[in-house]
């Protein structure tokens, strides 16, 4: 496990900073970084007192800004009197979209997201060669043109169906960001801006080193959390099946295909008798590959918010939207592997860093497939 699971009233004093076009900020009364999974962009808020703003940075320069990049650091230095950038863990670079200043309240407050903004901002104008398309290669130039560092996992020759999806998606009208996702969607991949690189890369495994929650009952309950909580969707826990429909206006012909997940029991479980969940969707012009695909894709991104977690914890540098979260010892089905959606975390000048966490996967007695 990468974390103490253990509680531990061990007394740490973590630090914060704030840069804002190179420059470390005063008067920083605290601020929220939310970092996300799932293909969307982290956010960030962040309040400043008026009152502590050095000579020359008053509410005159504050409302004249156009453009604020703003980076987010966090961490638990040795010498927390005398703090470096170097000591501490950066958690988002991004701009700023809005600037709110109160002047009752004597604060200025910062909102935006992340450099995931260079991609969502902006719609295609590059022309990719249909000569031979590589999702990875598509998602490096993407970077590169956006002034991101490509940390790019490569993948294969597109071929069949799929090389006409991802034909079709290079040449159509929409955002960068739309782009890389849906390629990332289509192999499997995850994607997400951390600091001014753009990762393109397989999700996480199952096997990898875990971040632990423990909560383990008694005559004092124990847990490693400040709070935690579970949900199951039971309309998703049953057998699931996802049909697509489509005509291509082209071929003059109907496709249907069908996507399914069966529960596999595991002898605990109280069986359900009835018929399949089902959801049917209706798409344009897709041949039966493609509509086989979708089907698929629909079906996993539906499992996957059958469990979910939510948890506050004492903050700390360790946990990350890539991050597999275990839980343990709550005695349930609970006990499982979790795909780590979101990570918020809370830092205030006087001491405070807290975080939650939220978390989803689908309860691991399963059987997916796909026919005709």
């Amino acid at each position: 496990m990468i974390n103490q699971a253990q509680p531990t009233g061990a007394a740490n004093r973590p630090r914060g900073m704030v840069y804002a076009n190179g420059a470390a900020l005063d008067g920083v009364i605290g601020f929220e970084v939310n970092n996300n999974a799932f293909f969307v962009a982290d956010t960030f808020r962040l309040t400043l007192s008026i009152a502590a703003q050095p000579a020359g940075r008053g509410i005159d320069f504050w409302s004249r800004q156009e453009q604020l990049e703003l980076e987010f650091l966090l961490g638990f230095p040795a010498d927390p009197g005398q703090v470096a950038k170097s000591d501490l863990t950066s958690f988002l670079i991004g701009y700023a979209d809005t600037l709110d200043i109160d002047l009752d309240a004597g604060t200025i407050v910062l909102a935006g997201r992340d450099l995931s903004s260079r991609l969502i901002d902006f719609k295609r104008t590059k022309v990719f060669s249909s000569g031979t398309l590589v999702a990875s290669d598509v998602v490096s130039q993407i970077a590169k043109a956006q002034g991101l560092t490509p940390v790019v996992t490569p993948t294969t020759v597109a071929a069949g169906g799929y090389y006409q999806i991802v034909k079709a998606l290079v040449a159509s009208n929409v955002s960068y960001w739309d782009i890389v996702t849906r390629l990332a969607q289509y192999e499997g991949y995850q994607v997400y801006v951390r600091g001014r690189s753009l990762h393109f890369e397989p999700r996480t495994a199952k096997s990898a080193d875990p971040y632990v929650l423990r909560w383990q009952a008694g005559g004092v309950a124990e847990s490693n959390a400040m709070q935690l909580g579970f949900q199951r969707n039971l309309s998703l826990a049953k057998d699931l099946r996802v049909k697509v429909l489509s005509f291509h206006s082209k071929t003059n012909q109907a496709v249907s295909e069908v996507a399914e997940r069966k529960r596999v029991s595991d002898g605990a479980a109280v069986p359900f008798d009835g018929e399949p969940q089902e959801y049917v969707r209706t798409f344009p012009n897709l041949d039966a590959s493609q509509a086989k695909a979708k089907a698929k894709a629909i079906l996993q991104e539906l499992s996957a918010h059958e469990m979910s977690l939510k948890a506050d914890l004492p903050g700390d540098v360790l946990l990350m939207p890539t991050s597999l979260i275990q839980v343990s010892d709550t005695g349930s089905a609970f006990d499982q592997a979790y795909y780590t959606a979101s990570v918020t975390r809370r830092y205030s000048a006087d001491g405070g860093f807290s975080m939650s966490v939220e978390a989803r996967n689908q309860i691991p007695n399963t059987n997916t497939n796909a026919k005709t």
